[in-house]
């Protein structure tokens, strides 16, 4: 049994997806803390400016919440996001081949306007699953258990009889690996290279959402996020 588990972020990179393929049962790592300016609320995307990439995000409700877990984050509904959010994404992406194949997908989950952050980052998830005919078993960790730090990932993958778990590369600064080892599951990264492709700009930008890959080819993305 292979396991990863892996923050639910918003509309993430390919890298993501790529981990996902590789696995037997992928968690959704919902009841960690969230963290602001990073990943779970907003993802690069192509821009036409100086950077050659922009944000596009999902604000969210944080003042005085500095401890929250990701699955109760809720979504700035005060805000309005959405068009603007969605003519960011046409801007970028309109000319691209597969834009009118796959955008009504995204619009129409971004306009149901959900209350919950992780609902959305998960409704866009699934979608990109469906897509691309991903379909690797899925589990909240939530439903699992609750617990902190190093302990939870080890926990997570006691509780679902891992045999190896596969972690980011940054579980290398935190992982006991010993406590991995007494209880019999074997640690692996996964130091995922990034492929190039044709974004039809130059030059290539990396670590983009997978839906600038997606735009440009189409339900062939998931060979080249296969690798």
């Amino acid at each position: 049994m292979i396991v990863a588990i892996q923050q639910p972020e918003h509309l993430p990179w390919i890298g993501f997806f790529n981990k996902m393929t590789k696995v037997d049962l992928y968690i959704y790592l919902d009841n960690v803390q969230f963290k602001k300016r990073y990943f779970e609320n907003r993802n690069k995307i192509i821009a036409y400016n100086d950077e050659g990439w922009d944000w596009i995000t999902v604000p969210v409700n944080t003042k005085g919440k500095f401890t929250q877990k990701i699955n109760e984050v809720l979504i700035d509904q005060e805000e309005e996001w959405s068009d603007k959010y969605l003519n960011r994404i046409k801007s970028a992406y309109g000319k691209k081949l597969f834009f009118r194949e796959f955008f009504p997908v995204i619009e129409s989950i971004i306009q149901k306007k959900e209350s919950k952050l992780v609902d959305l980052n998960i409704a866009l998830i699934e979608a990109v699953r469906d897509y691309l005919d991903i379909s690797t078993p899925t589990k909240f960790a939530s439903e699992i258990l609750e617990g902190k730090g190093s302990d939870l990932i080890l926990d997570l993958s006691v509780a679902s009889k891992a045999d190896v778990y596969v972690s980011g590369p940054d579980g290398r600064n935190y992982l006991e690996l010993d406590k991995f080892k007494d209880v019999g599951i074997q640690v692996e990264y996964h130091d995922y290279v990034h492929p190039e492709y044709d974004q039809h700009t130059q030059p290539f930008i990396s670590h983009m959402s997978v839906i600038d890959l997606i735009f440009n080819y189409g339900k062939k993305s998931i060979d080249i996020i296969r690798g």
